[in-house]
């Protein structure tokens, strides 16, 4: 097969692909009345493997060896993310997680979330790998070798590190359109509880968009942090608060929403971080 030019242009059939096939995949249980039948569920989670399958699709066909290489290498290389990194992402979101709960109680008297599996953690701790294969397969391995694997740095050089970032934060948000309409999905909760709760739902993924690429470009564009600063968010801030009211995950939601803020900020005047961003090499 011909390569594909590597070039800007290839975003945008990346982008479409990657909507029209979750969109596609997605809507069609809602469509043909498959909701809750192994079919449908079939269908709605095979839409969501798109970002990363339709993102190696064009890595594959579009990169040179060597940029497939050093691709690759960004992805699995631990190495370049550091202990350090990792360290500083899990007090991040324990501290977002423990605001969270803190105000959701005092505030709203939202009930302590029931923390499933840090119980059942407490009682059988070799389960601990189960847990972290679970929330890496519902999220960061189906979506980050496309989001920040391919797509990110092309936004990067074409738009710069904010505009970059809020492009991708917005496709990233409606991408989960499907989600609003799957019973047991997150925001088909918050759609049930409000239109706004759900609304919030675009803003807040556009805000961690800027803490995942904030991390990427932190670590010399390290594909496998971005993935791990995802995984981290759903496991710390979600799953492993898991089952919680919807008041008390929207209070969560506001919460990471104030500190991505704060990170953003920081991204904004720190002359260290604008040194680091200058001296990306793509």
């Amino acid at each position: 097969m011909k390569k594909i030019n590597d070039s800007e242009r290839n975003i945008y059939p990346f982008f479409i692909i990657t909507l029209l096939w979750t969109w596609g995949m997605g809507f069609s249980p809602v469509i043909l009345g498959l909701q809750g039948t192994p079919l449908g569920t079939f269908l709605f989670y095979f839409g969501g493997g798109a970002p990363s399958v339709v993102g190696l699709f064009f890595v594959f066909f579009t990169y040179s060896k060597e940029k497939r290489r050093n691709y690759f290498y960004r992805c699995f290389n631990f190495k370049q993310m550091g202990l350090k990194c990792l360290f500083a992402l899990l007090l991040f979101f324990s501290i977002i997680a423990i605001i969270g709960i803190f105000i959701g109680i005092s505030f709203f008297h939202s009930p302590i979330p029931e923390m499933t599996f840090i119980k059942m953690l407490i009682k059988r701790p070799y389960i601990l790998p189960l847990i972290i294969f679970i929330s890496i397969i519902s999220g960061p391995l189906n979506e980050e070798f496309g989001w920040r694997g391919f797509a990110l740095d092309i936004l990067l050089k074409k738009w710069g590190f904010w505009s970059a970032s809020a492009i991708l934060g917005f496709i990233w948000a409606i991408w989960h359109l499907p989600w609003y309409f799957m019973p047991g999905q997150a925001q088909y909760d918050l759609l049930q509880r409000s239109l706004f709760d759900a609304f919030l739902f675009i803003p807040s993924t556009m805000l961690f968009s800027f803490v995942v690429s904030f991390v990427y470009i932190k670590t010399n564009r390290s594909v496998l942090a971005g993935a791990i600063t995802h995984m981290l968010s759903n496991l710390i801030t979600s799953q492993l608060l898991a089952p919680c009211t919807v008041e008390m995950s929207t209070v969560i939601r506001y919460t990471s929403m104030f500190f991505c803020t704060v990170i953003i900020v920081y991204s904004i005047v720190s002359k260290n971080f604008k040194k680091e961003l200058a001296q990306i090499q793509f």
